[in-house]
């Protein structure tokens, strides 16, 4: 998987809750909601727990003498999911967040990118009180993700130290021309 957890949940909130791509982001790119009517979400990462770290390195034969590094990391991300409007859409759609992830859509996504969002959980928290008295209905939830990253890259053998100019004795070899 090259893309985010999160840049894939936006991608089937956006899909399945028929939302434009200017109304739904990842968090933390500075974004101010625009005061309208439209109902908006944003996904961001709260928490990442590391499960495994993986390399290995593969021969392949074209380019002669290359070999493939194949780097993995799994995680288990919690991704929160806030949605939010200045009308009444936040509290009459929310429901439509957890049809989103359930979706077969979402189940595609989940597929094709080798993550899995792991079991619903059961209740929406009303943040609407952490925007003051900006009249902003705002519901958050949070899912957590068992993610797994990827990334593969060809090495030159000549860049890898398998070939060593000093010598290693035991004690049959000491003495002999063979280490």
């Amino acid at each position: 998987m090259n893309s985010l957890a999160e840049q894939i949940i936006v991608d089937i909130l956006a899909q399945e809750m028929g939302l434009s791509p200017q109304n739904v982001w990842v968090r933390d790119q500075n974004l101010k909601i625009p005061n309208t009517k439209d109902l908006f979400a944003v996904v961001g990462m709260v928490d990442s727990k590391v499960i495994a770290v993986n390399k290995q390195e593969v021969p392949i034969t074209t380019p002669k003498d290359t070999l493939l590094e194949k780097m993995m990391v799994v995680t288990k991300d919690n991704i929160q999911i806030d949605i939010f409007s200045y009308t009444t859409e936040a509290i009459t759609r929310r429901w439509e967040v957890l049809a989103a992830l359930a979706s077969t859509y979402s189940v595609q996504k989940q597929e094709e990118c080798d993550f899995k969002i792991f079991r619903i959980p059961a209740n929406f928290v009303n943040s609407s009180a952490a925007e003051g008295g900006s009249n902003l209905n705002r519901f958050s939830l949070t899912i957590a993700c068992h993610v797994w990253y990827r990334k593969e890259k060809a090495l030159s053998r000549n860049k890898i130290f398998d070939k060593f100019d000093g010598r290693v004795d035991d004690e049959q070899t000491i003495g002999t021309a063979d280490p």
